[in-house]
Order: C-alpha cells, then structure tokens, then sequence
C-alpha cells in the first residue's frame, strides 16, 4: 500500500472522558427504565406519566442532557485554540464537541416528547400500544439520536484498553437499545413487503449497524466479540431485574397482574439472545481477513448479512409469523446494506479520535 502520514491519537481532555462515561451511566439508567415500562406493559398495562419506569427513563435522559451541557460548558470557558474531540460554535458563544451537542439535543427532544407523553396520558390514560403512538415514537427517535451520542463520545476514546473496553460496552448497550427506534422505522418502511416481519429486519438493521461499528473503530477481532459478551451481560442483567421489579412495584401501588402474565423477561425476545455468537463470528471474520488481506467491504457485508440471517432465524424459531424465505432474503440484504454503512460511519468516526497528519512524516503501511 502507499505511504501515508503519521496519524497520532488526540489528546482528550479530561472533562470529555468524564463525560463520555456520565453519558453512558445516563443511557444506562434510560435503558433500564425503558425495559422496565415494557415488561410492565406485558405483565401489568395500565400506566401514567409518573410510574417508575417513567421516572427512571426520564432520570437518565437527565443525566444525559446534563453531562453533555456541562462538557460543553467547560469546553466554552476552557478558551484557547480547540483540543480534543472537533467541535462546533452555537450561536457564536458556545464550543460544543460534536458528541456531546448530539447527545445534548437528543436529551432536549427527549424530554419535550416527555411533555406530549404527558398529554397522551393525560388524555388517553394508559396506552397498549406504546410503539404506534406519536409521542413514543418521537421518544424513540430521540433515544437513538442519544444512542449515537455515546457511541460518538467513546469513538474518541480508544486510547486505553479501560476506554476501548467502555467502546465495548457502549456498543452492547447500543445494540440493545436500538431496538424500540429500529423497530418502529422498519414497521414504516417495510410494511409492503409480503410475507416480511419488518421488525425483525429493523432489529437486524440495529445489530448489523452497531456490530461493524466496533469493527470499523478498533479493526482487531477481539473487540466485536468483547461487544458480543458485554451486550450478554447486559441482556442478561436486565433479565433478572425487571419481571421482579415488574412484580414488587405493581403490588406496592396496588396493581394487579395481568391474568395471562407469565412474567418471563421479555427483553429476552426484544433481541436475540444468539447475538453474541454472531459476535464471536464476527471476530473470527475479521481475523481471517487481516491474514488475508481481505477487502473491508466484502468483510462487512457479510458480517450485516450473518447478523440478518440470524435475526431472522430467532424470530422464526421463537413462533413470530413470516414467510421465512422471504424474510431471510430480505435480511440478509437489508444487514449486507447496513453493515457497509456501519463501516463508512466507522471511517468517519475515526477522524475524531486522531490528530491533524504530521507534515512531512511518514510510514509505510
């Protein structure tokens, strides 16, 4: 390959690493009240604005929109010559680091589509349908900008095995969370296919995206697998939390339990559960293609495409109704498309964690 200039890591300062880790606990806390709300929508239904679950989803956008502001803060009053992370002036005055003014606004529409949930609520009371309503889904567009938001902020951070280890997990959590956004858009966009579950090809979208992002960023195969264990401990952590917190809440306010409740975690089924095995695929993949000198984009097209083929192979085992041959072919075309787009979104994300090339220094690759 030709030469090209020497491209150091950046220099983050500290008020940007503390703040990609406040943003992630954020996310964290919003994960878990958003998997709490769905298990407390299948085991028990009726809900208003200020039920638990509620109030720990909007308690992380909070953390969220607050870390972000007082990053952008610091960074303002830091004065001097930009470092760390590209950033962008608001309204002339503000020096805002392009993650954390993307999480920022995300928390800011988050939290007006908390006030039009209220009206629903208010209006409509409890809502059996959360994923169709306007306000949920602007919630969950808003959630996923805030998703990107971390992934941004850890992009930057590769310098340590701690920070690629928070990629890791910021991945995982990604993955998982992406599910309510992914799943409402696929229902928009793929409605007309015939005999297609268009969430499942929404979750696989998710996967494929999320999965070549880690690949993208670090270009070693341990760390898509490391993403692949992180997503099974949070997976399995929220498991054992919500259907007995499901259960204490509802009878600590008075509620009763559905009659045909099974209270089995149903973040379980949100996402497959063999993802990590896809991820451990993944690894190898990547693996034999630095032995090979295989071209990045066969590699992360055919990493979309198993993401796909396993989202669809779940959901049929599982009893979802489809036409499985056509949803196959389907994600497998949708995951191959979506995981050259988690590559070139990757590519891009590497520019915010490296410095300006040294003139006139070189190294042959």
């Amino acid at each position: 390959m030709a030469t090209q200039a020497i491209a150091g890591p950046r220099d983050v300062p500290r008020r940007e690493v503390t703040g990609a880790w406040f943003l992630m606990f954020g996310y964290a806390v919003l994960l878990t009240g958003m998997v709490w709300d769905g298990q407390w929508h299948g085991d028990v239904g009726p809900d208003n604005f200020w039920t638990a679950p509620h109030l720990l989803l909007y308690a992380g956008t909070g953390i969220i929109g607050l870390s972000c502001l007082t990053v952008v803060l610091l960074s303002t009053w830091a004065g001097g010559p930009a470092t760390g992370t590209p950033s962008v002036n608001v309204f002339r005055v503000f020096r805002a680091p392009w993650p954390f003014l993307v999480g920022g606004l995300g928390a800011a529409a988050n939290l007006f589509y908390a006030g039009a949930d209220l009206w629903w609520h208010e209006v409509y009371g409890f809502d059996i349908a959360a994923g169709t309503t306007p306000s949920h889904f602007g919630l969950g567009l808003s959630i996923q900008v805030e998703i990107f938001a971390m992934v941004m902020a850890f992009a930057v951070l590769r310098r340590t095995r701690s920070e690629r280890w928070g990629l890791a997990l910021a991945i995982g959590l990604a993955t998982l969370g992406s599910t309510s956004a992914f799943g409402m858009v696929s229902e928009l966009v793929f409605d007309w296919l015939p005999g297609v579950a268009p969430r499942v090809l929404g979750l696989g979208a998710a996967g494929a995206l999320t999965l070549c992002l880690i690949v993208g960023l670090t270009r070693v195969w341990h760390w898509p697998a490391a993403a692949g264990l992180v997503f099974l401990g949070v997976q399995g952590g929220l498991a054992l939390f919500a259907p007995p917190a499901t259960r204490w809440y509802a009878g600590t306010i008075g509620q009763p339990m559905r009659d045909y409740a099974s209270g089995l975690p149903q973040v379980l089924i949100g996402f497959p559960v063999t993802f990590p095995l896809v991820a451990l695929a993944a690894g190898g993949l990547v693996a034999l293609a630095v032995r090979r000198g295989m071209t990045p984009l066969l590699i992360m097209t055919g990493i979309g495409a198993l993401v796909g083929v396993n989202s669809a192979l779940f959901y049929a085992v599982i009893g979802v109704e489809m036409n499985l041959p056509a949803t196959l072919a389907a994600a497998v075309a949708v995951g191959a498309g979506m995981g050259w787009l988690g590559w070139q979104c990757a590519t891009m994300l590497r520019r915010f964690g490296v410095r300006t090339p040294l003139a006139g220094v070189a190294v042959t690759a």
